[in-house]
């Protein structure tokens, strides 16, 4: 197996598992390996067909959802390299990131805030090819990835070392800094996960944005790598994370400390039932004492 091509392993191990359950949407969405799979090749395959190969970066902005998974798994059998943007971010900021990186695409969704952002990015010279996710007349990120077939997509130079995604800093300390997240690493990670005993068979309750580290690596990637299932959240709903833990048998979940807080303070807190739960981590700042 190429090491980037860490679904298509799991396909071959677990094609009818559940991998994804995407509730952003009015319905929850089920992915298996073999789907979550197919689509990956199928949008590597398209993004191979425009142009776009090893080394070369594929960006996206937009609300959490699977879409974030089909690029970040195309871009890694490609060789390519996913650039997740920060839609909080002022247009400006956006137009600095995107001419850091140079991504030949630019993948967005269509809610107020992406599309005030590319409104002013279409303003700006050398900017990428614009992909919207969903668009009535012309090619959108759907149409683009069942455009194409699912065969199997490798990149046979690809070395651990190579970077599989850039990631912004926040900026605390100054400008937002482009990190590079290599291959390795993400093995690495998945590696350091066994020893906080996260298993294939976890269900992992995610509401960190998928433009941070804590989204898309922290949890996500070594479940999906160990076989496990992700829950995808479009935003933090405290009342539906309730529900979710409770219905999905969540077992793991994670948050900041004012999450938890905001979890206490839900409605249906007196009533939830989280004995599903195996643990829960948080970060970001210290846990006070009485709300553990």
């Amino acid at each position: 197996m190429y090491i980037g091509d860490y679904l298509g392993r799991r396909c071959v191990y677990t094609p009818e598992k559940i991998a994804l359950i995407d509730v952003t949407g009015e319905t929850a969405q089920r992915f298996t390996y073999r789907k979550l799979n197919d689509r990956a090749n199928r949008l590597a395959n398209w993004l191979r067909a425009n142009g776009i190969n090893k080394g070369e970066r594929a960006a996206m902005l937009a609300y959490d959802g699977v879409h974030f998974y089909d690029a970040f798994f195309a871009c890694g059998k490609l060789g390519a390299i996913f650039v997740p943007l920060n839609w909080r971010l002022h247009s400006r900021e956006i137009e600095q990131q995107i001419r850091q990186t140079t991504p030949k695409i630019l993948v967005h969704s269509t809610e107020a805030p992406m599309n005030a952002i590319v409104a002013h990015l279409k303003t700006c010279s050398d900017m990428p090819r614009f992909l919207p996710l969903v668009a009535d007349n012309e090619l959108d990120f759907y149409k683009a990835m069942s455009s194409t077939t699912a065969d199997a997509v490798t990149c046979e130079t690809l070395r651990e070392s190579d970077t599989a995604c850039l990631l912004f800093t926040g900026g605390t300390t100054g400008k937002p800094k482009a990190a590079q997240m290599s291959h390795g690493q993400i093995v690495w990670n998945m590696i350091n996960s066994m020893l906080a005993d996260v298993l294939g068979t976890d269900i992992f309750l995610n509401i960190f944005p998928l433009f941070h580290a804590g989204g898309l690596f922290a949890f996500s990637m070594p479940i999906l790598i160990q076989g496990g299932a992700v829950i995808q959240t479009k935003k933090f709903d405290p009342a539906q994370v309730l529900d979710l833990i409770e219905a999905k048998q969540v077992t793991i979940f994670g948050g900041v400390p004012t999450v938890f807080q905001m979890l206490t303070a839900a409605p249906n807190w007196d009533k939830a039932d989280l004995r599903s739960l195996r643990y829960c981590m948080s970060g970001g700042a210290p846990m006070p004492i009485p709300l553990i």
